[in-house]
Order: C-alpha cells, then structure tokens, then sequence
C-alpha cells in the first residue's frame, strides 16, 4: 500500500474488493491506499493502511459509540460520538479531534478540523436497487484537502468514513423491512 503522504492525485475512488459488498479497497491511478472489510457483517470492521491496521466496533445500547483501536489492542486508540443526523465526533486519546458532518447541496459528509475546516470529503454513488457490487466497481470518491505530511491521518479517516457511511446504511436497511437482503452500498 501507498500512504497518502507520497501521492500527487487529490482524489481517492472506495471500490468493492468483494462480489458482496464485504470489502472495500481504496485507490488512486498511483496504487492501493487502504482496505475496509467487516468482520461480523453487523458492525465490526477491520482497516488497514500503510500506517497500521485498526478495528472499528459499535458498542453500546443507549449510549452508542464506536471504538477505534489498533489491531490486537486491548484499549481505544479513538472514540467516535455520534449526535443528530448522523454527524458526531471523533476523539483520539492523544487530544486529536474531528467533526463529522454532511455538506450541503449533496456534496457527500466530511471530516472537519477543530477550526471547521474541511479536511476530507467522502462521497458515495447512489445505490442501484437490487444490484451487488461487483469486484473493480467504484462506489464512492474521497476528496483530499491537505497536502503532504499533513495527509498521514488521511487513510485512516477515509477508512473510518467509508465505516461510518456503510453502518448508517446498514441501519437504515434494518430499519425499513422492505430493504431485507440488500445491500450494504
């Protein structure tokens, strides 16, 4: 894999890695940059990048959270605080934390620096009912703000993102019983 420090393009396409939609792989015309693949099919992921590999997990009952840890960790790296509509928070024991929200006009969601600056955008397609994506097939495109070594949390918030996207259509899937069977992207 390639870290997003060393790549020139600004522009990342999600493509399934699976005929299921199971996995996912991260990529530019300069390589693979991270992978995405659930674990328990409800909400138990792995993600690695050039930087590491990490699990991501909902947890909780009333107070739902995601946790982030680094594979084989036993305690958080993250915690991921979900508010209404979606948006919420990531925190990092370190002190680091990123807002995650929608954009307006259809522009996909976003993580965000603590200033409100968009950092990275994640932009999904619209499903196609009924149709499973195929291995190759681009689903989303992630958009990168900053340049550089400013880039090496990037894979990582791109992978969580993808996360956090594909968990709310799981819900919404279990939500609306007409949906039983689809897919998750």
């Amino acid at each position: 894999m390639k870290p997003l420090t060393d790549v020139g393009t600004d522009i990342l396409e999600w493509r399934a890695a699976l005929p299921l939609g199971s996995a996912f792989e991260l990529a530019s015309a300069e390589g693979l940059h991270a992978t995405l693949a659930w674990s328990d099919g409800e909400t138990l992921a792995t993600a690695e990048t050039p930087e590491g590999t990490w699990t991501f997990k909902r947890v909780g009952v009333l107070g739902k959270r995601i946790t982030l840890r680094e594979a084989g960790a036993h305690g958080n790296l993250a915690e991921f605080h979900p508010h209404a509509f979606g948006r919420g928070r990531l925190a990092f024991r370190d002190g680091a934390a990123f807002d995650w929200a929608t954009l307006h006009h259809h522009l996909g969601w976003a993580f965000l620096d603590v200033e409100g600056n968009e950092m990275l955008r994640l932009q999904p397609w619209p499903d196609t009912p009924g149709h499973r994506p195929e291995p190759g097939m681009v689903l989303g495109r992630v958009v990168l703000e900053g340049r550089g070594a400013a880039r090496w949390r990037d894979a990582f918030l791109a992978a969580f993102g993808w996360y956090l996207l594909l968990l709310a259509k799981h819900d919404a899937h279990l939500e609306d019983p007409a949906l039983e069977g689809a897919n998750l992207i």
